[in-house]
């Protein structure tokens, strides 16, 4: 399709619209004074550039900012003029500067005064409300990933334009400034406000840059070399920030010993900041957080630490990978991403081996990319992205998901050689931009092998392979065979389907072996392999991709899923697998569900959360047939003697894989209605009632979750009461998940109008939108109901996608599917456009596998 004419002030380059190359900036020099009682800041900038070419006009990027005078000096003789016109052009976000006097190739300064607001968008330069002793306080922060920078200052708003910032910010003397780099000064100007000028930064991309204003406070570390470490947040609010500091200066300790490049800055600041978008901001040397992902208390649970320190680690990796050498544009997303997402965990690990990092990273990071990754509205995670209006879409489960898969996949298969390439990757490109197969060259560098042509079908095609193994009459071989997994499993092969390279190590009693297939189908022979032997392909579980698993290889595996012999990770893979197989279509879910209840001695929390939640997945489609009560006494049976051997309360010494089982058990007994559980759970509440510390944080969501979900408008209002009264910003993240829990319409619709009142953050709204299917018809009715409002309130909320997502029920009828489609198309959401389309993809294959295993089920169930 032809898009020639999408376009009036940028300019064509290969497949994407940028701003003209004729003019290039070199430095920017920032000065602006926000005033944080009216929400308003004002700016003076300077910018350096280079024209490249003889031009009349300097465009550059623009949004809701007024320009109030533009004027430019020559380098070469100082000679100077005002611009001729002021030009905005809102579609392509740009401002365009036409002066009288052709401007001749040289160095020139364009001197900017303008004014801007502080929104209430959470993104560019915009204000974060919280409350101290029920006092509202504001401060200002920024938010400029992906294309928000040039709503707090004109710039050259894109990855590859990159210059060096001379930040300076005049604020109230009561207030604390912080920027990228360390202040140079701070001067007092004797009228209420002092003038912070900071250190130039090293050259670097607009959408990294950083200030904050506000009344703040920091505690402080170093690590081993000497880099200071600071842990902010606004004087007044409750937490601890003594967690974050520890690991953000271990975390980097490790990474500048994992890639052995120093870390470029002086120091770094790790944020919270109350309303915030997205988890966190890797900002260089000013990482800002939401405010529940960095802070803690006693009311913070393991799961929560767990995230914290994967999240500081995630944003630390960025201080290299992303900020040091950034990609070329936003279709190397991933690898920014990817590559984070996978340092996260690595360092997770490294800190903390007994949490088992990679186990929850396959339970969560990658089951959620193997199953959007196999629909046919996924995209690849190298994806073209034309303009800025298509950048938010790509910020999804495939480029952070499917990207840290893929780096991992690659990690495991060369080891020593990809740290190695990592070195020689950043050390080659620092303060350069970079594109995938910069990497994989570095890597090839290191290990000798051709990474680009091993892992190119994963990088540039969507989907990944599944991978038939058969015995052949032959002992000890096997039959290969790879086809493209679909989601719907009908839809039959394409000619344009990739041929993956799958590098798969094998797994048997008597050993490992490993073995590359590299076309559609091949045969393996494994040495000391003898008929009835167990045998486990894609051991470890780093393969992007699934096995079919036969029958008989699934009977070989269960002794050693009985006696736990098959590692962990390895249980849980085969279960994945032979899951979403069922889902496609491929296997009976009389054999899944054979399979599930063959783990009955399983003893991790990440292999019982996937069996929970598949189980869950299947409940829920069954909640309107009459078996459905019959399903979930089967499922309670199979929980209740884990529930009973883990107990209530968090047992001194218990690993910690222990203390995340034993929440997520009771919490699903409680749910299914357990009696022992809500017995337990209302005696807690009573006493959580009269003291609020009576309920440890491990516990507490168990409790919470049951009560609300069997109970009525008394307990709900309870959870609410107690969500405002706290200030203790872990407690009201954990009351908040659990007030849509309650079992009828009426609440429901409450929780909904509560999630949109001025007592929620916009960024957690969507929390109270996850309810059960039953309940979805109320979600869907409010949202369409009120679709004004809650578009005008959402619609550049990045977390709107997941509002909609809940609103919609998991299978639906022709005519419920065609009521939805119609109303988006009556009623757009761009920034949630392609996960709509996932969304209802999901639905149509849910609804047609609903409807090819209700008998089956059923049967299963008698039996």
């Amino acid at each position: 399709m032809c898009k020639c004419n999408d376009h009036k002030y940028l300019v064509e380059k290969v497949d994407r619209l940028v701003l003209p190359e004729n003019v290039v900036p070199i430095k920017y020099d920032i000065h602006l004074t926000p005033n944080i009682k009216e929400f308003t800041f004002k700016g003076e900038e300077t910018i350096t550039v280079q024209v490249k070419q003889p031009t009349k006009t300097i465009t550059i990027h623009s949004i809701e900012i007024e320009i109030q005078s533009a004027s430019l000096k020559s380098s070469k003789d100082s000679t100077s003029q005002s611009s001729k016109s002021i030009t905005f052009y809102e579609p392509e976000e740009v401002v365009i500067f036409e002066f009288e006097n052709e401007l001749p190739v040289g160095e020139y300064s364009l001197t900017l005064a303008f004014t801007g607001l502080l929104n209430d968008k959470l993104k560019g330069f915009y204000r974060s409300k919280y409350t101290v002793k029920g006092e509202d306080r504001y401060l200002a922060t920024t938010q400029f990933e992906a294309t928000d920078a040039r709503r707090s200052f004109p710039c050259f708003d894109e990855p590859a334009q990159k210059a060096v910032f001379n930040i300076t910010l005049t604020v109230s003397e009561a207030h604390t400034a912080i920027s990228n780099m360390e202040e140079k000064s701070i001067t007092s100007n004797n009228n209420g406000t002092k003038t912070y000028i900071f250190e130039q930064t090293p050259i670097m991309s607009t959408y990294l840059v950083a200030y904050i204003v506000g009344d703040l406070e920091y505690i402080e570390g170093k690590t081993k070399g000497g880099i200071r470490v600071r842990v902010y947040k606004a004087k007044g609010v409750e937490g601890e920030s003594t967690f974050a500091l520890d690991t953000g200066i271990r975390a980097m300790d490790y990474f500048i010993d994992y890639f052995n490049v120093p870390y470029p800055l002086t120091k770094c600041d790790h944020v919270a900041v109350p309303d915030f978008a997205a988890g966190a901001m890797e900002n260089w040397g000013l990482i800002t957080y939401r405010d529940v992902i960095l802070l803690t208390s006693d009311k913070t649970t393991l799961a929560t630490k767990q995230d914290i320190v994967g999240v500081i680690g995630h944003e630390l990796a960025h201080q290299w990978f992303g900020n040091l050498v950034t990609m070329e544009w936003w279709s190397q997303l991933w690898l920014n991403e990817g590559f984070a997402t996978f340092m996260g965990y690595l360092v997770t690990d490294h800190l903390y081996p007994q949490w088992n990092a990679f186990l929850e990273f396959s339970q969560s990071y990658r089951n959620s990319a193997l199953s959007l990754d196999a629909l046919d509205n996924s995209h690849a995670i190298e994806v073209p992205v034309r303009s800025s209006a298509e950048i938010s879409e790509i910020f999804d489960d495939i480029s952070y998901n499917k990207g840290s898969c893929v780096i991992q996949m690659v990690e495991s298969r060369f080891g020593e050689s990809f740290r190695k390439g990592l070195n020689h990757y950043l050390t080659k490109h620092s303060y350069k931009n970079t594109v995938t197969e910069d990497l994989w060259a570095s890597i090839s560098n290191t290990s000798g092998t051709d990474v680009d042509s091993f892992v190119r079908s994963f990088t540039k095609y969507p989907g990944y392979p599944v991978v038939s193994i058969k015995e052949t009459e032959k002992e000890g071989e096997f039959s290969l065979t790879q086809k493209k997994f679909r989601s719907d499993g009908e839809v039959a092969e394409k000619p344009d389907d990739p041929i993956w390279n799958c590098f798969i190590k094998f797994q048997t009693k008597n050993g490992p072996f490993e073995f590359t297939l590299t076309k559609k189908s091949d045969t393996v022979t494994i040495p000391n392999y003898k008929k009835g032997d167990w045998i486990k392909p894609n051991y470890g579980q780093c393969g992007y991709y699934r096995i079919a698993y036969t029958p008989e290889l699934i009977k070989s595996l269960v002794p050693v899923i009985e006696t736990l012999e098959l590692p962990a990770q390895d249980r849980l893979g085969l279960l994945s697998d032979c899951y979403y197989l069922c889902k496609n279509g491929s296997t009976p879910i009389s054999s899944y569900m054979d399979l599930v209840f063959s783990y009955h001695n399983e003893t991790d929390s990440d292999v019982w959360t996937f069996i929970i939640k598949s189980l869950n997945e299947i409940s829920e489609l069954c909640f309107d047939q009459s078996y459905k009560t019959d399903l979930e006494e089967m499922v309670r049976k199979l929980l209740k003697p884990l529930s009973q051997r883990l107990g209530f309360d968090v047992k001194s010494g218990e690993s910690s894989s222990d203390t995340l089982l034993r929440n997520k058990v009771n919490s699903y007994l409680g749910m299914l209605g357990d009696k022992d559980i809500i017995a337990e759970a209302r005696k807690r509440f009573e006493q959580f009632k009269v003291d609020q510390s009576s309920l440890p944080s491990d516990i507490r969501s168990s409790v919470l979750v049951t009560v609300v979900k069997n109970g009525g408008e008394v307990e709900q209002q309870e959870i609410i009461n107690r969500y405002l009264a706290t200030n203790d910003i872990a407690e009201k993240s954990g009351l908040l998940s659990v007030v849509c829990k309650s079992p009828s319409n009426q609440l429901v619709l409450k929780a909904l109008e509560f999630s949109v009142s001025k007592d929620v953050r916009t960024c957690e709204s969507y929390m109270l939108w996850r309810v059960e299917n039953e309940y979805k018809p109320v979600v869907w009715k409010y949202f369409t109901d009120n679709f004004k409002s809650i578009n005008e309130m959402f619609n550049q909320n990045v977390l709107f996608a997941y509002m909609i997502t809940f609103a919609l029920s998991s299978k639906m009828s022709d005519e419920q599917l065609h009521q939805v489609e119609n109303f988006f198309k009556q009623n757009p959401v761009p920034i949630a456009d392609r996960s709509i389309k996932q969304d209802l993809e999901q639905i149509r294959n849910n609804t047609k596998w609903f409807n090819s295993f209700n008998k089956d089920l059923l049967n299963w169930i008698k039996k």
